[in-house]
C-alpha cells in the first residue's frame, strides 16, 4: 500500500491524477525522488511521462515499447477507447484484441483507455498467468495505456488484492489537451455498478476541482441502462452520478460489460456510450446485427469530440455502428410477424402477412425497408417500402409471400431491413418472419397447487423447446379462469446474492414473454415479460417488460405473479401463477390470443444476465374453453 501521499496529492500528483502532462512545478526533488523510489517509478531519459513498473500507483499502466512521449498539450488530439478485452470463455486466448492493436497503433492516439474486464478471471488460481499474459499483450501497444478493472478482474477479494498489487488503485484522472479524463472503478464492495464512499468523495472533489474543462468519464458498468442492473445500482445512478455530472459539465461517459456497441443515449445534455467489443464474446444478436469486435477513436478539437467506431473492416459513425439503439427500439415499437400456431403457413399460392410500425418520437420516422431472403425458396411483394410516420403516429404495412418451391426451408425465413431515422435519431434493424410454435393450455377446474410437486401436472400437454447449444426445456400451462398456470423445466442456474461469486442477482435462468396476436401473421411486442432465477429455494422475479424499470416481485409491477422451483436432476422447475386479469384473458369471446416468447440458460453460455437472453422461442398460447 502507498504511504504518504499527501504531499504528493497537494501538488497534483496523486495516483488520482494520472500522468504528469506538461505542467511545470516546484518540487522538493530530494523528497519527491525518497517517495518515488518508495513507490516503484523508474525515471527515463529523454522523456516527458514516467515510466511505470508493476507496483507503482500512478498511470498510465505502460508508456509504450517505443518509448514514445506524451504530445504536448494541444486544441486537437485523438485518443483510443476500449472495452471488454479479455478472452473468450476461461481462456488465456487475446486474439480477438491482438488483431485491434495494429488497427489502434496506426491511427496514433495519444493514449489508450481499457475499460475493463482484461482477464477471462474467475478462477484465481489461474489468475497470475492471466495477468502475465494479459502485460505482455499490452506491450505491444505504442501509446500510453490507462486501465479500470471490470468484474471479471476484481470478482473476489483475492482478486481484487491482486490487482491491487500488481496495478495499484482502482481509479484516477488526469488531464490532457485541456480535457479532464476521469477513470472509475464501479464494481467497489463486491456489487456490480457501485462506487464505494471514499471513491464517491474523491469523484465529488476531483469534479469540483476541474469546473469549466470539458471533462469525460470512464467505468466498466453501464449503470444508466434501467432494467439491466439491480435497481438499487440505477436510483445511484440516477439520484447521485448524473446530477453530479450535469452539475460538473461532464460532456460524455463511457462504459463496457455488454459485448457490443451501443445504445448510444443522451441524458440531460450529456452523451452515453457502451463499447464492449475489444475480445471477449461478442453477444449473438448484435453479431447478428452486423456487430464486430472494435475499439473508439475519439477525435478532439478545441472544444469538441467526434466518435468513430473502429472495426477490422473499417470506420462507422455512431449512427451507423449503433446496432444496439435499433433492435431495442424495435423491440418496444415493432410489431412481430409470426407464421405457423393455429395460422396459415407460407405456400405457392401466398400468405398475406402484416406489420405495424409505431412513431413514438414528436418528429416524423421516415426511412426504408427492404426484404432479405433466398430467391431460390422464397419470393415477396412489394420487396422494398418507402416509410414515412407522423409523429406519435402508427401505420400496418400488408406484404404477400410466396413459396417458389415445395418444402422451403422455414428455418430461413424472409426478414424485412430498416433503415429508419427521425430528427437526430437513427434506427437500423430488421424483423424476421417468425414460425411459431402451438401450446395448448387446458382448462383446470381444479388449479395446480404451487408446492413443487407435479403430480397435479399430469396430463396437461407439453412442449419441448430446443436450446441453441444443444439444451432443453419444457413447457406447459394451463387455466382455471381465473390464473394462468405455467411449469417450466430449465438448466439450472442458482444466483447468488451478490456479485463475488461471479453471477450477480439480477441474472436470469429463465424469460416468458406476453404478447397479443393482432392478426393472422402479427403480434405486439411485449406487454409482460418476467425474469426468473434461484436463489437456493426461493424464486426471484423481475419485470423485463421492454422499457420496464427492474424490481423484484412484491415491490412493483410484478408483485401479482406468484412462483415456486423445485431442483431435480440439474434442472431447476418453476410453477408461476399469473392473474387471468393481468393479461386479459377472457375480455373477449373465446378468451384473448396470446404468443410467448421463452428464452433459458444453457449450461455452456459464458455468460448470461437478463439483457442476454433475448426471445429465443415463439408460441402461440391456445387456450381451453372454461367449464
Amino acid at each position: 500500500m502507498v504511504k504518504n501521499t499527501a504531499s504528493i496529492e497537494n501538488r497534483r500528483m496523486s495516483y488520482s491524477r494520472g500522468a504528469w502532462v506538461g505542467r511545470s512545478v516546484v518540487l522538493n526533488l530530494t523528497a519527491i525522488f525518497t517517495a518515488l523510489a518508495l513507490y516503484g517509478v523508474a525515471f527515463a531519459s529523454n522523456r516527458a511521462a514516467i515510466a511505470i513498473t508493476r507496483s507503482c500507483t500512478f498511470a498510465p499502466i505502460h508508456n509504450s515499447s517505443n518509448n514514445r512521449p506524451f504530445p504536448a498539450a494541444s486544441s486537437a488530439f485523438s485518443f483510443v477507447i476500449i472495452g471488454d478485452t479479455r478472452p473468450h470463455f476461461a481462456s488465456e486466448d487475446f486474439s480477438p484484441f491482438e488483431k485491434l492493436i495494429p488497427r489502434i497503433n496506426a491511427a496514433k492516439p495519444s493514449f489508450v483507455i481499457n475499460l475493463g474486464d482484461l482477464i477471462y478471471g474467475y478462477r484465481f488460481h489461474r489468475a497470475a498467468p492471466q495477468w502475465d499474459k494479459y502485460e505482455a499483450v499490452i506491450r505491444n501497444i505504442k501509446a500510453p495505456y490507462y486501465q479500470i478493472p471490470g468484474n471479471h478482474d476484481t470478482y473476489s477479494p483475492a482478486a481484487r488484492d491482486l490487482y491491487r498489487r500488481r496495478f495499484g488503485r482502482f481509479y484516477q484522472s488526469f488531464d490532457h489537451g485541456g480535457w479532464h479524463f476521469v477513470l472509475l472503478d464501479n464494481g467497489e464492495e463486491g456489487r456490480w455498478g457501485n462506487l464505494g464512499r471514499a471513491e464517491l468523495t474523491w469523484l465529488k472533489n476531483d469534479l469540483n476541482a476541474h469546473r469549466g474543462q470539458p471533462i469525460l468519464v470512464f467505468m466498466h458498468f453501464p449503470v444508466w441502462i434501467p432494467g439491466r442492473f439491480a435497481s438499487d445500482t440505477y436510483d445511484f445512478w440516477q439520484a447521485e452520478l448524473q446530477p453530479l455530472f450535469k452539475a460538473s459539465g461532464v460532456r460524455a461517459v463511457f462504459g463496457g460489460h455488454f459485448h457490443t456497441y451501443g445504445p448510444t443515449h443522451e441524458i440531460d445534455g450529456i452523451k452515453y456510450f457502451i463499447t464492449g467489443g475489444g475480445g471477449a464474446e461478442l453477444r449473438p444478436f448484435y453479431v447478428k446485427a452486423g456487430g464486430a469486435h472494435h475499439f473508439l477513436k475519439m477525435n478532439i478539437t478545441g472544444n469538441t469530440f467526434d466518435l468513430r467506431v473502429v472495426t477490422e473492416r473499417g470506420e462507422l459513425t455512431d449512427a451507423e455502428a449503433d446496432f444496439m439503439g435499433g433492435l431495442l427500439f424495435a423491440e418496444k415499437n415493432i410489431s412481430w410477424i409470426g407464421i405457423g400456431g393455429e395460422g396459415p403457413q407460407p405456400s405457392p399460392a401466398g400468405l398475406r402477412i402484416s406489420m405495424t410500425l409505431n412513431n413514438p418520437y414528436p418528429d416524423s420516422l421516415v426511412g426504408r425497408a427492404v426484404w432479405a431472403y433466398d430467391k431460390n425458396d422464397f419470393a415477396v411483394e412489394p420487396k422494398e417500402i418507402v416509410v414515412r410516420i407522423g409523429p406519435k403516429e402508427k401505420q400496418t404495412y400488408a406484404f404477400e409471400v410466396k413459396t417458389v418451391k415445395a418444402g422451403a426451408p422455414l428455418l430461413a425465413l424472409p426478414k424485412l431491413e430498416f433503415d429508419m431515422a427521425s430528427s437526430a435519431r437513427r434506427h437500423v434493424f430488421h424483423r424476421e418472419v417468425l414460425f411459431l410454435d402451438k401450446l395448448a393450455a387446458p382448462f383446470r377446474a381444479k388449479a395446480p397447487i404451487l408446492d413443487g410437486r407435479l403430480d397435479d401436472w399430469a396430463g396437461v400437454p407439453v412442449l419441448k423447446l430446443a436450446g441453441e447449444r444443444g439444451a432443453e426445456a419444457e413447457l406447459s400451462a394451463c387455466h382455471d379462469g381465473q390464473r394462468l398456470y405455467l411449469l417450466a423445466s430449465v438448466p439450472d442456474l442458482q444466483v447468488s446474492t451478490g456479485s463475488e461469486g461471479g453471477i450477480p442477482a439480477f441474472q436470469d435462468a429463465f424469460q416468458i414473454g406476453f404478447s397479443e396476436r393482432i392478426g393472422a401473421s402479427e403480434f405486439a411486442v411485449d406487454e409482460l415479460r418476467l425474469g426468473l432465477s434461484r436463489v437456493k429455494t426461493l424464486v426471484v422475479i423481475k419485470d423485463r417488460t421492454p422499457g420496464a424499470r427492474s424490481g423484484p416481485a412484491g415491490s412493483g409491477s410484478v408483485a401479482d405473479v406468484a412462483a415456486v422451483c423445485r431442483l431435480i436432476g440439474g434442472r431447476t422447475i418453476y410453477e408461476i401463477a399469473i392473474p387471468a386479469k393481468r393479461l386479459k384473458l377472457f375480455e373477449s369471446e373465446g378468451g384473448r390470443k396470446l404468443v410467448l416468447n421463452a428464452s433459458f440458460w444453457e449450461p455452456e453460455s459464458e455468460e448470461v444476465s437478463g439483457e442476454g437472453l433475448l426471445p429465443v422461442h415463439f408460441i402461440e398460447l391456445v387456450l381451453g374453453r372454461r367449464r
